[in-house]
């Protein structure tokens, strides 16, 4: 399915639409964006009827939630998450997460991940944890993991294989308590009552 509005202070998370079309197809051709991995077919370059495809099925697919990542009026990258043991979810998997490699640097990947997050585990009311799994080699992302709060918690050795050689691959996993020490004042909405009762 398609995400709603969850809004960062210099980034949102919005519903994709089909103007953004172009940039998905741009950046899944960027080398800057697939050597990031985790390789997958959103990080394959595909004519324009085959992404209309891949988001009519993601539509439908109650399983995942994408979203386009706006900074005023640009479109700077794009969020997918996928519920893991769906429908009794209490997992979710960082799946994509991408922000446009002409606009990095700018804050934009930590505010809309911060937003998502506050989404997780607050507006969805997550109990257990976000995973992700990345390139040992993508530093950007690890910061980003790591100010959030995340803990490595696998190494996978020689994972993705691409310019010539092996890249391995870290698992990281964010719990909800943790997620609530760390960012008490994170909120989707404001607190109802006694929550120890939910």
């Amino acid at each position: 399915m398609f995400g709603g509005t969850v809004r960062g202070r210099t980034a949102t998370l919005r519903v994709p639409a089909d103007a953004d079309l172009a940039a998905h197809q741009r950046w899944a051709a960027d080398m800057r964006v697939r050597r990031a991995g985790p390789i997958g077919r959103w990080h394959e370059p595909a004519a324009t009827t085959t992404w209309k495809e891949r988001w009519t099925e993601q539509a439908k697919d109650r399983t995942s939630v994408l979203w386009s990542i706006g900074a005023g009026d640009a479109l700077v990258g794009y969020a997918r998450i996928r519920f893991e043991g769906a429908p009794l979810a209490e997992v979710l998997l960082l799946d994509q997460f991408v922000i446009d490699p002409d606009h990095a640097r700018k804050g934009y990947g930590f505010d809309a991940a911060l937003a998502l997050h506050r989404w997780a585990f607050d507006f969805m009311h997550l109990r257990m944890s976000v995973t992700d799994r990345i390139a040992a080699d993508d530093v950007g992302r690890q910061r980003i993991l790591e100010k959030l709060g995340y803990v490595r918690f696998g190494h996978g050795h020689a994972v993705y294989y691409r310019d010539g050689a092996y890249v391995d691959q870290y698992l990281y996993q964010l719990d909800r308590e943790v997620w609530s020490e760390r960012w008490p004042d994170e909120r989707e909405y404001p607190p109802l009552g006694d929550e120890t009762m939910r």
